[in-house]
């Protein structure tokens, strides 16, 4: 690999490779039901048939999508840069006998399949990256994709407020009540020191990646998802 090409192995913000933080995340992320966001992912793909598909997760994390979405599809490559988080998700992938998952260990940037998948979906992973490689990241994500794929991106995405300042501490101040300070400060902390975007720029580097964005759902102060499909592969 050239060495100006960018690190993704390298952590930002609160490091997932540390395996105390890593056992930790289920603990703080336990107000979300999985289960039900896989069901609701699932049924906007429909018509089409998920068991004769397979998906890719990048970001895998501790297998909030391969392990509840297992039942769903063929088969799933989760793939992950932490081999701390990546193996809580492979103790749980036993736990329940799942085998059509195959972990990997890789990223945005340099993982490649050894055929196109059918659905590439990633959430709360990609802002780890800086915007230039957000895009490099979006483009290799089409290579991994079938002709008429699905992508299904799910982060942090910011709003544009000139009065930054203000709407920032709201939000933290609403999540500290809402979540316990813990929360708010992880927060605080991806708001000083990561790479999340302006919903018009992600727009803008989807569609010069060759999707189509079928659907955007902005489900709170931060959180957007994009359902998109490969229209064109890369230049």
């Amino acid at each position: 690999m050239k060495d100006w090409f960018y690190n993704e192995f390298k952590q930002v913000g609160v490091d997932y490779t540390d395996k105390a933080s890593a056992d930790h995340y289920d603990v703080q992320m336990d107000f979300r039901d999985y289960d039900e966001e896989v069901g609701r992912f699932v049924d906007r793909l429909a018509p089409a048939d998920t068991r004769a598909m397979t998906a890719i997760d990048l970001g895998c994390g501790t297998g909030a999508f391969s392990v509840h979405a297992a039942r769903y599809f063929r088969k799933i490559l989760a793939v992950d840069v932490s081999r701390e988080m990546q193996s809580i998700a492979e103790a749980k992938a036993r736990e329940a006998d799942i085998t059509n998952i195959e972990f990997h260990r890789g990223g945005f940037l340099g993982f490649r399949p050894d055929e196109p998948a059918d659905v590439v979906t990633t959430k709360w992973a990609l802002h780890h990256l800086p915007d230039y490689w957000k895009q490099a990241a979006l483009l290799n994500v089409n290579r991994m994709l079938k002709p008429g794929g699905f992508f299904c991106l799910t982060d942090v995405i910011f709003p544009f407020d000139p009065d930054f300042e203000v709407s920032v501490q709201s939000l933290l101040d609403g999540l500290a009540r809402d979540h316990g300070q813990e929360f708010a400060d992880e927060t605080a902390l991806h708001i000083r020191e990561e790479y999340s975007t302006f919903d018009w720029v992600i727009t803008g580097m989807l569609e010069r990646a060759g999707f189509k964005i079928l659907e955007s759902d902005t489900a709170s102060a931060l959180t957007t998802e994009y359902l998109c499909e490969k229209i064109e592969a890369p230049g």
